[in-house]
């Protein structure tokens, strides 16, 4: 879903502060418009799809977190929005509502991950970047792992050559402000994770839980996927204490750009068949592939 606001009204531009300016008490003179605005309003007409903000800019409110704008998704006008987030949702225990959905932008970051997508796309062809499972063991099995990821690309629609995925992060309320201001990343330094030492997410939201509690929140983000290791049971068995996983508090293998991993929903390992995984979770390494989108405020009932 394109936003019009970026490609015919360089003044929206302006006004969330993209190109950091001040004045927001009248739109610019077209005639005195300098041409880095104007290349700027080029650049983001250029990406269309699911990640590009779903709503006008004049309902984005400024927030107590820096940087951050956002828009509570709770009228009318906003109801096939809240239609598709729920569809995206799906499963979720009955002890478990949903109270509120909030869509949120920081263009700094916003920015930062439309030209990760680019270089994404400039690499994704070369042969620098193709994985090499030839010289792994579990080979077949592996490829059944990119495969299962594979399988979600099409669920996000844009019109770009990278491979994009829908993700959540679960978090408590407490720490959602930090983590929408300074970043993900600011979890890397907390958990040396057993499938390396990184940013984790999750296809399922209701896996998501897991890491929100019931009261928490769910981050919906869409993420960059260029080179994913596949991550199986041999790397990781069911008799080995999780610090000695191959890739327990690691970073990322090779120069894979992320880990994936389909996960047991007993022991969160991978079970010895990734069929018979229900849930999954993906290892990623650099922040500027990964855009925040939309928190889902969770309450118990």
């Amino acid at each position: 879903m394109t936003n019009p606001a970026l490609c015919s009204d360089a003044w929206s531009i302006r006004k969330l502060g993209v190109n950091d300016s001040k004045d927001t008490t009248a739109p610019p003179d077209d005639s005195n418009m300098d041409d880095p605005i104007k290349e700027k309003k080029n650049f983001y007409c250029q990406f269309q799809g699911d990640f590009t903000p779903p709503v006008e800019y004049s309902s984005l409110k400024e927030t107590k977190t820096e940087h951050v704008s956002s828009c509570d998704l709770q009228s009318d006008r906003h109801s096939q929005i809240r239609c598709r987030v729920r569809e995206w949702i799906g499963f979720l225990p009955r002890n478990v509502q949903i109270e509120k959905l909030e869509l949120i932008f920081n263009p700094i970051r916003y920015r930062l991950f439309l030209n990760q997508l680019q270089t994404v796309e400039c690499r994704q062809e070369k042969s620098a970047f193709q994985p090499n499972l030839s010289i792994e063991n579990d080979q077949e099995e592996r490829i059944n792992v990119l495969k299962r990821l594979q399988a979600q690309f099409p669920s996000v629609a844009h019109n770009r050559k990278a491979r994009i995925v829908r993700m959540w992060h679960g978090c408590s309320r407490k720490t959602l402000s930090d983590l929408l201001s300074d970043g993900i990343a600011t979890l890397g330094t907390k958990d040396d994770g057993w499938y390396g030492k990184a940013m984790y997410f999750t296809s399922s939201a209701e896996y998501a839980l897991r890491y929100s509690g019931d009261d928490g929140c769910l981050i919906l983000c869409y993420i960059l996927i260029l080179n994913p290791f596949p991550i199986v049971y041999s790397d990781c068995p069911s008799n080995m204490e999780p610090a000695k996983f191959r890739f327990y508090g690691k970073g990322n293998y090779k120069n894979y750009q992320c880990h994936y991993v389909p996960i047991d929903q007993n022991d969160f390992r991978p079970p010895l068949m990734s069929k018979d995984a229900k849930f999954d979770e993906l290892a990623v390494f650099q922040e500027a592939n990964i855009l925040p989108q939309i928190v889902v405020y969770l309450k118990s009932g």
